[in-house]
């Protein structure tokens, strides 16, 4: 009888750690997706000027544009969390964060040449292809973080 009771004692111990060890993986592969999936605007803009060649003084105002928007797309990202799955309200709200996107899309356009214009247009088309092919999948698109 002792035995079975210290067999068993070891076969939880086991399974604890085993247990353990699974959720500790778990947790660092949503960590890595999650961070993946919502870079700030430092990577953000750190990924333009690399795929754009863009100049300090380009990074610069790119950079002040986020800044100065950075309030209404906090404001956006809290309306769209606060606002019930599927409702109205939520639609609405993802609306006006896809409307600020492209405002502040708008406001870089100017700063940037003709030639960065076409490459920037033509990474963005990927973009939104790659959301819609997310959607389409049952994936949910998650909204960019700024």
């Amino acid at each position: 009888m002792q035995s079975l009771i210290q067999g068993m004692t070891m076969i939880l111990k086991r399974l604890s750690i085993i247990v353990l060890a699974a959720a500790a993986i778990s947790i660092g592969a949503y960590t890595a997706f999650a961070s993946a999936r919502h870079d700030g605007p430092e990577k953000r803009i750190e990924h333009m000027k690399k795929a754009l060649n863009l100049s300090d003084a380009q990074v610069s105002q790119i950079k002040t544009i986020y800044k100065n928007n950075q309030a209404t797309f906090k404001a956006d990202r809290e309306a769209v969390k606060n606002a019930a799955d599927g409702s109205d309200a939520k639609k609405a709200a993802f609306q006006k964060m896809r409307a600020d996107m492209r405002a502040v899309r708008d406001q870089i356009t100017p700063i940037l040449t003709a030639d960065q214009q076409a490459k920037w247009k033509d990474m963005m088309a990927k973009h939104e292809h790659g959301r819609w092919q997310r959607q389409e999948s049952g994936e949910q698109a998650a909204p960019q973080q700024n």
